[in-house]
């Protein structure tokens, strides 16, 4: 028998490896076909699924896995994968409609929850009541510039009263104090509790102001707490009242009272009286002391060195009084009990700070109506509210405001925090640490409640736990999804809402 020689099939068994090694023979055409049916299956459920970005705090998707070869055609299209949609809630005690969902990286709309203006309409028409209170001690026979400093005042009275306009809203009163004993010891008792009101506020008497503001002499101490607590008696209050006196002196208090004190009392009493200073002729210690019974009251101190300057500076207050545009704060809280705010911006239109400028400290604290004289314009000023936080820790949560003023008008600032409180509806879908909610801050998100967590340093997100936030506008985010839930929840001063997140 012949037998084939080894060596003549080794060119057979290599073509075999060749073949198996590059793939095999070519698959035949209904093989092909299913491939390309199955590639084009995937790609149209890519195509298919939401193109939504990603929460900057979400880790981006993994690359979507190409099938197998299959020896098989599916025996129907593939269907794309569909997520459950959320339903937006609508804040329940706002009253706003139910927002539209916007993808998360959409710029807030403007926020006008925080812009303050006159009321809407007419300017109402305001009583403004004015009582000029002189000092009549002693030392006001001293002589400055050329003439003594009563005869200065006098003066000064005669221009201002030329200047008063009649206007049936305007009463104008004449109080003066120290004009009675003298400057003696033995008179000093006496003198200490003198104080009248020569011209009461009943309109605009321009006879009897001139006789009286000539009748008077300077004689004994400077009653000056006294004649403040007296001249507040004669103001009431009421709704569109101003209520201010304007005091020339050219000492500090000699009778032992406390005129800071008095004059802040007078600033918090109903009446809510303003106290313009005018210091004439004074040292600077002397003015330090007459400033603070300004800065107590909401009021400004002025020097006037001599008696031009003291004609000057009456003629220029009571000017600025008539035409007085003013910024009233309203601090409110959830409680109803006083919550205490602190003021620690205030800047005109050109970013200039005017704190100083309204005898405010850099940080003005306070939990009851504030009232600060502002020259028309536009303005932004910024409140600090404290917060305990559950780790114990306290922090200042700050809002800025804008407030825009106009001349001889008050706009009105109600200032203080909401509370909120998100109820799950459909706790299957939700997690608290899914959401996050948001304030619009200058055209931008700022996360104000993080994702809910085990250990956080600030607010982190819960159901069913009130949250005090500061006014504004708010949307709240599902960070798992990528959706947004509320684009509309409006948080206002001292008001409690409820919403309630539900899923479909």
């Amino acid at each position: 028998m012949y037998h084939q020689p080894r060596w003549a099939i080794m060119p057979l068994l290599c073509g075999f490896i060749l073949l198996a090694a590059c793939g095999g023979a070519p698959p035949p055409a209904s093989q092909v076909d299913v491939q390309a049916t199955i590639d084009a299956g995937v790609r149209a459920t890519l195509a298919a699924q939401p193109t939504e970005a990603p929460s900057p705090t979400t880790p981006p998707p993994s690359p979507t896995a190409v099938p197998p070869t299959a020896t098989t055609a599916p025996t129907s299209p593939p269907v794309a994968p569909t997520v459950a949609p959320f339903t937006p809630a609508t804040p329940t005690a706002t009253g706003a409609d139910a927002p539209t969902t916007v993808p998360e990286s959409s710029s807030p709309p403007t926020d006008t929850t925080t812009i303050f203006r006159p009321a809407e309409g007419e300017a109402a028409q305001v009583t403004t009541n004015i009582q000029l209170v002189f000092d009549a001690s002693g030392s006001m026979a001293q002589r400055i510039g050329g003439e003594t400093k009563i005869q200065a005042a006098r003066r000064a009275m005669e221009r201002i009263i030329d200047t008063l306009p009649d206007n049936p809203d305007l009463n104008v009163g004449f109080r003066v104090f120290g004009h009675e004993g003298d400057s003696s010891e033995a008179q000093k008792a006496r003198s200490c509790q003198s104080t009248a009101l020569l011209v009461p506020m009943q309109g605009v008497n321009k006879a009897l102001l001139r006789q009286q503001a000539q009748a008077w002499q300077p004689t004994g101490w400077t009653p000056i707490s006294l004649a403040l607590q007296r001249a507040g008696e004669d103001f009431q209050a009421g709704e569109n009242v101003r209520n201010v006196i304007i005091m020339v002196t050219d000492g500090e208090e000699t009778c032992g009272g406390d005129p800071c004190a008095v004059a802040k009392a007078l600033a918090e009493s109903q009446a809510e009286v303003r106290i313009d200073v005018v210091g004439f002729g004074t040292t600077p210690d002397v003015a330090k002391t007459l400033r603070c019974i300004a800065e107590n009251s909401g009021g400004v101190y002025t020097d006037a060195q001599n008696g031009d300057a003291l004609v000057q500076t009456l003629e220029e207050l009571i000017a600025a009084t008539l035409k007085r545009s003013t910024l009233r704060f309203i601090p409110v809280s959830i409680s109803g009990a006083p919550e205490e705010v602190s003021l620690t911006r205030l800047v005109n239109a050109r970013g200039e700070d005017v704190m100083k400028t309204v005898q405010l400290p850099w940080m003005a604290r306070f939990a009851r109506e504030q009232v600060v004289e502002l020259p028309p314009g536009e303005y932004r000023f910024t409140i600090s509210y404290s917060e305990i936080f559950v780790d114990q820790t306290s922090k200042h949560l700050e809002t800025t405001y804008t407030a825009i003023i106009e001349e001889a008008r008050e706009t009105v600032a109600v200032i203080g925090r909401g509370q909120v409180t998100f109820i799950n509806d459909s706790p299957q879908l939700l997690r608290p640490g899914d959401v996050r909610v948001e304030k619009a801050v200058d055209g931008q998100w700022e996360e104000s409640i993080s994702p809910g967590q085990l250990v956080s340093l600030g607010p982190y997100f819960e159901f069913e736990r009130p949250f005090r936030l500061t006014p504004g506008r708010y949307r709240v985010y599902d960070r798992t999804r990528g959706k947004v839930l509320i684009d509309n929840l409006i948080v206002v001063p001292g008001k409690e809402i409820t919403v309630r997140l539900s899923g479909g």
